[in-house]
Order: C-alpha cells, then sequence, then structure tokens
C-alpha cells in the first residue's frame, strides 16, 4: 500500500506529448504532489500553481543537475523517425536524452519512471525496437533506487498531432481489441490517462529494484487502484 506523503516533488521530462500532456494534468491534481517541474524547450500550454518552468536544452542534460533534484522522475520523451527527420535524430531523442536524463538522476531521485513501447527488445532487428530496448537496457543500468519502465501498446487519447496512418490503426485496433486474449492480450491499446495514472501508482508505490511492466499489467494496476 502506498504510504501518503504530502510535499512530493516531480519532474516531468517531455511532458508536451499525449502520455506527458495527461500526467501533468493529474499530478496537479494529486494531492501527494506539492511542485511539479516541467523541464524542456518551451513552457508547457498548462498553468496551475504547482507547476514550475525550467528551460533546458535536452542535448546539454547535464548542465542543469538542479534539475533532477526530485521525489519522482517521469519520463516521456520521445519521438517518430518520421517527425525526426532521420534514424540518427531519432536516436538522439530516444535513446539518448532519456539515458543522459536517468544518469544525470542518478544520486538525486526516489523513483525514475519510464515509458518504452511493447516489443522493445535490444536485439530486434526492428530499429524502433532496438532502440527502444537499447535504452531501457541503459536505463536499468543507473544506480536509481527504483526504476519502472512502462511498455504500452498503441495510445489512445486526443493528440495535438493528428496523422492518419495513426488514425487508422487505432480505428483497426479498436474493432480488433475484443478478439485479442490470451498472448495477445498485452497488444490491445491504452488509453493515455491510464498509462499516466500507472506512472503515478508506480512512483508512489515505490518499490525497490528495476521493474518492467506491460500494458495488461499497468491496466490491471490502474482498475484495482
Amino acid at each position: 500500500m502506498d504510504v501518503f506523503t504530502p510535499n512530493r516533488k516531480a519532474l516531468v521530462l517531455g511532458a508536451s506529448g499525449l502520455i506527458g500532456t495527461e500526467l501533468v494534468s493529474q499530478l496537479c491534481d494529486h494531492k501527494q504532489y506539492s511542485e511539479i517541474i516541467i523541464a524542456g524547450r518551451t513552457k508547457p500550454g498548462i498553468e496551475n500553481t504547482k507547476i514550475r518552468f525550467k528551460q533546458v536544452d535536452m542535448t546539454r542534460i547535464f548542465d542543469y543537475p538542479e534539475v533532477f533534484e526530485a521525489d519522482d522522475i517521469f519520463c516521456c520523451l520521445g519521438t517518430t523517425i518520421k517527425k525526426a527527420g532521420s534514424q540518427e535524430k531519432f536516436r538522439e531523442v530516444d535513446y539518448h536524452m532519456i539515458v543522459n536524463s536517468a544518469k544525470a538522476a542518478e544520486g538525486k531521485c526516489k523513483s525514475f519512471v519510464l515509458i518504452s513501447s511493447i516489443g522493445a527488445n535490444k536485439d530486434s532487428s526492428n530499429f524502433y525496437l532496438k532502440t527502444k530496448g537499447e535504452t531501457e537496457n541503459d536505463v536499468l543500468a543507473c544506480n536509481i533506487p527504483s526504476i519502472s519502465i512502462l511498455r504500452p501498446s498503441i495510445l489512445y487519447g486526443n493528440r495535438k498531432e493528428k496523422r492518419l496512418g495513426e488514425k487508422l490503426g487505432i480505428m483497426f485496433m479498436k474493432l480488433i481489441q475484443p478478439l485479442m486474449i490470451g498472448s495477445l492480450k498485452k497488444y490491445r491499446g491504452n488509453h493515455a490517462e491510464n498509462v499516466a495514472r500507472a506512472m503515478i501508482l508506480y512512483a508512489l508505490e515505490n518499490k525497490a529494484g528495476k521493474h518492467i511492466y506491460i500494458s495488461e499489467e499497468f491496466e490491471k494496476k490502474v482498475k484495482t487502484a
């Protein structure tokens, strides 16, 4: 059971994305968090008395050691190869920025919660999944008391960017989801609000060690919380 500890300080990396936006909203409403640090290039659209914005260059993250002084660090950083423009630029965000953030957090936080992807595997022949797997591997190697990695499937929610291919994929997933049982259950889509809720639950649980949770597991946790 989570111990009620008010006045917790959270740091959110990647607050402008689908999950990050939902996460910040939930943290603002959460009674255990009194301060929410958002680090990034641009000021977030949401305003709340709990929020403190820190403008940082994520390619020089080690220049901002004070930013990582927080109880819980939530990392929602991520992009797509199409948006990044190349595999190299994609890797800069989805590997280097994330791994360096975890390294910068060593000795400064109680928990580090990361969003990865279903199918992440450092030995995969797929560039995207291989990068995600390598990122997981190197984050887990960091000296942080509690590390939780969530592997969601396709995400449902109100995206700022409208991508036709992604929209069609979501529609198809919703149609076949009732048929996805047994070993296929982990590939069911996840609502962003549930992913964000699970991140907070794992952070507050503060379970020592290093843990990876697939979509089926954290969806169950949200439902039983």
